[in-house]
């Protein structure tokens, strides 16, 4: 291996470790906002998760999850984790 090659590699490699140095700090950003959304949501009263509709609700009595967060992604536009989510708070709550 040449001089040139080798310092190629070290370039590359410092590179990589300045990329992966930036990821994780953006990981710990992302995660203090988190929180701090979490508590504002908790300090507000503030439902996070969207409504379900009246068909939602039945599926979910049902048993019938994966239809009922199927029905909330079609009609809130939310993402599967934050209906499922929903659902699932749902009939936690509904059980009591």
């Amino acid at each position: 291996m040449n001089p040139n090659d080798l310092a190629l590699w070290a370039i590359v490699f410092l590179g990589a470790l300045l990329v992966a140095w930036q990821v994780v700090t953006i990981r710990f950003t992302v995660a203090g906002v988190e929180r701090k959304l979490d508590r504002l949501l908790a300090h507000f009263e503030v439902d996070p998760h969207p409504p379900l509709s009246d068909r939602a609700k039945g599926l979910a009595r049902e048993g019938r999850t994966i239809e009922a967060i199927r029905a909330v992604r079609a009609e809130t536009g939310a993402g599967l984790a934050e209906a499922k989510a929903a659902v699932e708070a749902y009939q936690a709550t509904a059980g009591e």
